[in-house]
């Protein structure tokens, strides 16, 4: 009998040595290094966090949330280091996308048989 398990490991071992991963690594640290862009990072975080609380709970975020959040957003379009830190996420992002498509794809042909 297989264990996926160990499978699963391996590749989060291998994904820890992708530019991807690297990348990211090093754009959360140059966040972290900078003071300014640490802060905005975390009120960004925040300010995510509370409108998909409001969504999860099925309801509306308040406009004043919104708000907050767009403004917070103009300001990370702002900063270099959140702005390479939003490249590097995207691009792990696509990797994972891509790593899902490869993993769901026997479930995928038993629904075309």
């Amino acid at each position: 009998m297989v264990n996926i398990f160990d499978n699963i490991n391996a590749v989060a071992a291998d994904l820890r040595e992708t530019p991807q991963y690297k990348n990211l690594g090093e754009a959360l640290k140059a966040v972290r290094a900078n003071d300014e862009a640490s802060k905005v990072f975390q009120h960004f975080q925040q300010a995510q966090s509370v409108l998909n609380q409001a969504m999860q709970a099925g309801e509306e975020p308040a406009e004043s949330q919104v708000k907050e959040w767009q403004e917070v957003a103009a300001k990370m379009d702002s900063i270099d280091e959140l702005k390479k830190l939003a490249e590097a996420e995207q691009a792990m992002n696509q990797l994972l996308m891509q790593a899902n498509q490869a993993i769901t794809a026997p479930i995928a042909e038993l629904y075309q048989a």
